[in-house]
């Protein structure tokens, strides 16, 4: 029976060490950034209005977290992931619509949204692209 016991007490002490996560370090991107967000209008008949406009993100150990709007709120953007030591991301970004005549065929206002984000970091700056949908162009600014 001890020997059981000490099996299991190795086997958890080892899922809750595989569980920890490892403090990552600075890198080369962290800091305050800004992005930029251009959608231009789409040409389809259930298209889309064009837009721009900019909001704050913060990189912490290589990984960014940025928003536009209260994450429950119509017209809300958010976006976060790791960037790779070469400066590769791939994004994830969820919101909610805001006015119908900007979002492709014209949902409610406030549906759910999510979508890729293909893009590459050099310490002060970058860019990235919409991978669905719509073609959105990305640009980091720190």
């Amino acid at each position: 029976m001890k020997a059981f016991l000490f099996v299991c007490a190795i086997q958890l002490s080892t899922i809750a060490n595989a569980q920890t996560p490892v403090s990552p370090s600075p890198t080369p991107f962290d800091g305050a950034w800004t992005v930029r967000i251009d959608c231009p209008a789409t040409k389809e008949e259930s298209g889309a209005k064009g837009y721009t406009y900019d909001f704050p993100a913060t990189v912490t150990n290589g990984f960014i977290s940025g928003s536009h709007g209260l994450p429950t709120s119509a017209g809300s953007l958010r976006i976060e992931g790791p960037i790779a030591p070469n400066g590769d991301a791939l994004l994830q970004a969820r919101g909610r619509t805001g006015n119908p005549d900007y979002a492709v065929k014209n949902p409610s206002s406030g549906t759910p949204y999510s979508f890729r984000i293909k893009a590459h970091f050099e310490p002060a700056s970058g860019t990235g692209s919409r991978m669905e949908s719509r073609v959105c162009n990305f640009t980091f600014k720190k």
